[in-house]
């Protein structure tokens, strides 16, 4: 009887180990998708841009049918997003700071900023980039939330990325004018982000810990060739982050919600040790 009572809290205990094991090893993040490139295809729209666009698009709606809220002093984005057939709503983001109102995540899966007009022809100025930046608690709220995020080229504008932490405003301007010097990552091929070689390019971005850029940013695109700080190899160009979070002036991420079967696995561990407990206090 006691041979038998004592494999019933080895196998309760192992359960719940196992169980506590599983969980531990799943870091609990439920935030959003994020996306960055220095591309400006809301300006190009060619077949790369908008096969680029669209690959964001979904990474960072993670699968939503909910409208992307925009941020485009102009209409470049909003008739990119009319292209690709993803519902919007546009706010004028030199109207002042958004309301944090507006970042709701049960009307928007995303919000998308356009490129700003020192790309040579794009929309969003310095008054854009300033304003989001002063809504930069709302943005991270609905990040926290779940809600995507999608930022194309910020050219010369090293205040475009301010608002989001960490994100390493864009440090130099690429020089590739006969294409072919960017290449999409293995990340780039999970996230479903492709490169672009057929338009003119932008900014370019840190690599991941580096520069005040967070470790948690992943290159999906990266650039080789020159640039206005000199030559340059596999650096990241379009970047994201999985599942990530904002909290303590910076974005993390990387982790996924703990999938049910560990859950259930976990709570029968503790429930097979509580009920061994039990009938042994019995």
């Amino acid at each position: 009887m006691r041979k038998f009572g004592t494999l019933k809290k080895a196998v309760a205990v192992s359960t719940l180990i196992a169980g506590m094991g599983f969980f531990m090893g799943q870091a609990a993040y439920a935030g959003g998708n994020v996306v960055l490139t220095g591309h400006d295809d809301d300006f190009h729209q060619s077949t790369e841009a908008d096969a680029q666009a669209a690959g964001m698009f979904n990474f960072a709606r993670q699968g939503s049918t909910l409208p992307v809220l925009t941020f485009d002093h102009g209409d470049e984005l909003t008739s990119l997003l009319t292209a690709l057939g993803i519902p919007f709503t546009n706010v004028d983001p030199n109207a002042g700071v958004p309301d944090a109102s507006l970042f709701n995540n049960s009307v928007y899966s995303a919000i998308a900023v356009a490129s700003d007009e020192t790309c040579g022809g794009c929309d969003n100025d310095a008054t854009s980039s300033a304003n989001l930046a002063g809504a930069s608690a709302a943005i991270a709220t609905f990040f926290n939330n779940g809600g995507g995020i999608v930022a194309f080229a910020g050219a010369s504008n090293t205040s475009y990325y301010n608002f989001l932490p960490a994100s390493a405003t864009n440090p130099g301007i690429v020089d590739c004018p006969a294409g072919d010097c960017f290449t999409q990552t293995a990340a780039g091929v999970t996230a479903g982000v492709p490169a672009v070689n057929t338009d003119f390019p932008h900014n370019f971005f840190n690599f991941p810990g580096v520069g005040g850029m967070s470790p948690s940013w992943v290159a999906f695109e990266t650039y080789t060739g020159a640039s206005s700080i000199g030559d340059l190899r596999n650096q990241p160009f379009t970047v994201g982050i999985t599942n990530g979070t904002i909290g303590g002036g910076t974005i993390t991420g990387g982790g996924t919600v703990p999938e049910p079967a560990s859950v259930v696995l976990l709570a029968s561990g503790l429930a097979g040790l509580a009920a061994w407990r039990l009938r042994r206090k019995n």
